[in-house]
């Protein structure tokens, strides 16, 4: 995972264990929306929206909102570009070990309900918790709704990631975060313990908060497996991860 050396916060103990997974170039090997963006975009305007966006100017709710209106994708189109994202290796496997330790996961993103749904399952992933965007398609124009923004968000997020984490943290529960994006740096700050790549990686290093790094999930996994696989299975809580099912790893 390079040569790099960072201060690690411990992770905390399975039994006390929360995590909250980012989507879009965390679980999936790139940024759906910024591909679908670049590919069907009716003009090249999207690029200014974002540059006003990355300078702070603007929020993500209004960035994607601008940029989701310069969309023009028909749903045999849409369903198509779904089918060639590809997901991180280490996804299955992460997903085992947090239902291994009964360890309560969910997805915060600022991405699509139906995207990250639809990916998933066709990964042989069902029952995850999602908090995200959705949209209206009519036609060949999508509208983005935003039922997770909040006005007191202090970064005008499409979605108010610390929001929801409050929203869905289990009472005693510890939160590990993971994730990449400029979208994940809220709730990283907030974490108990963070897996940080790209983006992430570097805010956190520049403000001297202490993360792990990863390349893949299977980093992410490996280290959460030796960091509980010495705790006494008496010692853990029937928690559980709800109706999550995993479809069997091929041989």
């Amino acid at each position: 995972m390079g040569e790099h050396r960072h201060a690690c916060a411990p992770v905390p103990p399975a039994g006390t264990a929360q995590v909250w997974i980012d989507f879009d170039g965390t679980i999936t090997r790139r940024d759906v929306l910024d591909d679908l963006i670049q590919r069907y975009a009716i003009s090249d305007s999207w690029k200014l929206i974002e540059e006003r966006w990355q300078a702070g100017i603007i929020g993500s709710r209004d960035c994607l909102i601008q940029e989701f209106d310069l969309i023009r994708i028909g749903k045999a189109q849409l369903a198509e570009f779904l089918e060639g994202v590809d997901v991180d290796p280490g996804l299955q496997p992460l997903l085992e070990t947090l239902q291994k330790y009964d360890v309560p996961v969910a997805i915060l993103s600022d991405g699509i309900d139906h995207f990250i749904r639809a990916i998933l399952a066709r990964n042989g992933v069902t029952g995850l918790t999602v908090r995200s965007n959705t949209l209206t398609h009519r036609g060949n124009r999508l509208s983005l709704r935003c039922p997770h923004s909040s006005d007191a968000c202090s970064c005008a997020a499409a979605h108010c990631k610390c929001a929801s984490a409050q929203d869905l943290l289990q009472i005693g529960r510890k939160t590990i975060y993971i994730g990449d994006g400029r979208s994940d740096l809220c709730p990283s700050r907030k974490a108990t313990a963070v897996f940080a790549k790209a983006a992430l990686a570097k805010a956190l290093t520049r403000e001297a908060i202490p993360f792990t790094p990863f390349v893949t999930l299977n980093d992410v996994a490996e280290t959460l497996e030796a960091a509980w696989s010495a705790a006494s299975p008496a010692a853990l809580p029937a928690v559980g991860n709800g109706d999550v099912l995993i479809a069997p790893r091929s041989a």
